[in-house]
Protein backbone atom coordinates (compact mmCIF):
# COMPACT_ATOMS: atom_id res chain seq x y z
CA UNK A 1 0.00 0.00 0.00
CA UNK A 2 2.90 2.37 0.77
CA UNK A 3 4.31 1.70 -2.67
CA UNK A 4 1.06 2.85 -4.29
CA UNK A 5 0.97 5.99 -2.11
CA UNK A 6 4.57 6.73 -3.06
CA UNK A 7 3.77 6.42 -6.76
CA UNK A 8 0.74 8.69 -6.40
CA UNK A 9 2.93 11.30 -4.64
CA UNK A 10 5.47 11.07 -7.48
CA UNK A 11 2.73 11.62 -10.07
CA UNK A 12 1.34 14.61 -8.16
CA UNK A 13 4.84 16.10 -7.88
CA UNK A 14 5.34 15.63 -11.63
CA UNK A 15 2.00 17.27 -12.44
CA UNK A 16 2.90 20.28 -10.28
CA UNK A 17 6.11 20.73 -12.28
CA UNK A 18 4.38 20.75 -15.67
CA UNK A 19 3.31 23.91 -17.42
CA UNK A 20 1.21 24.91 -20.38
CA UNK A 21 3.35 25.49 -23.50
CA UNK A 22 3.36 28.93 -25.05
CA UNK A 23 2.02 29.33 -28.58
CA UNK A 24 5.47 29.23 -30.25
CA UNK A 25 6.42 25.98 -28.52
CA UNK A 26 3.02 24.47 -29.34
CA UNK A 27 3.24 25.34 -33.04
CA UNK A 28 6.84 24.09 -33.28
CA UNK A 29 5.85 20.77 -31.71
CA UNK A 30 2.85 20.54 -34.04
CA UNK A 31 4.99 21.20 -37.13
CA UNK A 32 7.53 18.57 -36.11
CA UNK A 33 4.79 16.02 -35.44
CA UNK A 34 3.15 16.69 -38.81
CA UNK A 35 6.50 16.42 -40.61
CA UNK A 36 7.23 13.08 -38.96
CA UNK A 37 3.75 11.78 -39.85
CA UNK A 38 4.24 12.87 -43.47
CA UNK A 39 7.64 11.16 -43.67
CA UNK A 40 6.27 7.94 -42.19
CA UNK A 41 3.30 8.06 -44.57
CA UNK A 42 5.59 8.58 -47.55
CA UNK A 43 7.81 5.67 -46.51
CA UNK A 44 4.72 3.49 -46.10
CA UNK A 45 3.48 4.50 -49.54
CA UNK A 46 6.85 3.67 -51.12
CA UNK A 47 6.81 0.27 -49.41
CA UNK A 48 3.27 -0.26 -50.71
CA UNK A 49 4.40 0.56 -54.24
CA UNK A 50 7.39 -1.76 -54.01
CA UNK A 51 5.32 -4.64 -52.64
CA UNK A 52 2.13 -4.36 -54.73
CA UNK A 53 2.39 -2.22 -57.85
CA UNK A 54 5.90 -2.82 -59.16
CA UNK A 55 5.87 -6.65 -59.13
CA UNK A 56 2.79 -6.57 -61.37
CA UNK A 57 4.47 -4.14 -63.77
CA UNK A 58 7.61 -6.24 -64.07
CA UNK A 59 5.82 -9.37 -65.36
Amino acid sequence: MRDIEGKIREYIKLLRMTRKPDSEEFFTTTKVALAVMAIIGFVGFVIYLLMNVLPGELK
